[in-house]
């Protein structure tokens, strides 16, 4: 087999007002494509690892556009299915000082809602590859797309594909009847590797330590019942985020195998740029790292440099090579210019 990674997921259009200006205030849209799994194989692929994306676009020019955004970042885009519907869209509207961010989503009646596991040749789908990943978006949209992930776990299950799974809690997401309680742990009992935040344990799978999350205690508490609930898992990873403002956060996270644990270096953001895809560019630079052997405390430490790197860049994608994240951990992140 190939090192390769599989995601599946919707790719949306995000449509954000400039200049950190409101919803309400906005004349025009900037553009840009994203989504979780999609930021997650955009990124693997920009480090250098053969990344396949399973999604469903409309056969219209946004649909196309997506498609080429997609092709332009060496993604492979051979099992994306041309269905009818609507392109899903996002408005973001980046918060400043004490205002916070929002987003707000537009993925009714969508072509990836359209789409259905038997619409897909799994054969060809995991063909030499050895990773896939998913998160907690898909199954939140709609009961349809709930199916499609969970069919689309069991079929890389059945294979012997090492499989990853970030919680990615969306609580404006989960609006048809069942509550990621319902249906996250059954997912999560097909993973080896899990991926969450500070909530995410809490709100998708139903427990999470007394306190408030402001202790590493709390964090290896939380990893540590999670192993014991989930026995499938070989590893958790849960990111650590606490912000004084918009533009000023700190950010680590913490790994645990089965054998032992480890927290990543702290990094303080004095003007995050975009903290969205943050996440993704993590669970990117993670997977990569454990993909290319890399001791667990280094794989670790290349997907928090990863995560550092995307809130200096705009748009959902981490734009990064796997070079310039070595970098950034063998530095002292002072953003010297190179020369």
């Amino acid at each position: 087999m190939s090192i390769g990674v599989v995601t599946l997921g919707e790719l949306m259009m995000r449509l954000k007002p400039p200049a950190k200006l409101r919803l309400r205030q906005a004349g025009y849209f900037e553009a840009c494509h994203g989504g979780a799994e999609a930021n997650v194989a955009v990124s693997l692929a920009q480090f250098g690892l053969s990344s396949r994306f399973v999604s469903a676009l409309p056969p219209t020019e946004l649909g196309e556009q997506a498609l080429m955004s997609l092709r332009a970042s060496n993604v492979d885009t051979t099992h994306i299915v041309r269905l009818p519907g609507r392109m899903g869209l996002y408005f973001l509207e980046e918060g400043a000082d004490v205002r916070p961010g929002c987003v707000i989503y537009d993925r009714e009646h969508t072509a990836f809602c359209a789409l259905k596991a038997d619409m897909i040749d799994w054969n060809l789908v995991f063909e030499g590859m050895t990773w896939f990943h998913v998160s907690g978006i898909s199954p939140a949209i709609t009961p349809s797309t709930r199916d499609l992930t969970h069919e689309a776990l069991r079929q890389a299950k059945a294979r012997g594909i090492h499989i990853s799974i970030d919680l990615n809690h969306r609580e404006r997401l989960w609006q048809y009847g069942q509550d990621a309680t319902d249906i996250m742990p059954k997912l999560v009992s097909l993973a080896d590797t899990l991926i969450a935040g500070r909530g995410d344990c809490a709100a998708c799978l139903g427990f999470s330590p007394e306190g408030d999350g402001s202790s590493k205690d709390w964090y290896e508490a939380l990893s540590e019942d999670a192993m014991h609930r989930f026995e499938n898992l070989s590893r958790i990873a849960i990111t650590i985020r606490n912000s004084s403002s918009a533009d000023n956060h700190e950010w680590a996270a913490h790994l645990r195998t089965k054998d032992d644990f480890w927290f990543s270096k702290t990094y303080n953001f004095n003007n995050v740029v975009d903290r969205v895809g943050t996440g993704d560019a993590f669970s990117a630079g993670l997977i990569f790292g454990l993909m290319t052997n890399m001791e667990s405390s280094d794989a670790l430490a290349f997907g928090a440099a990863a995560n550092a790197m995307k809130h200096t860049i705009a748009g959902d994608t981490n734009m990064v090579t796997a070079d310039e994240v070595r970098a950034l951990i063998q530095s002292d992140g002072t953003g010297r210019l190179r020369r």
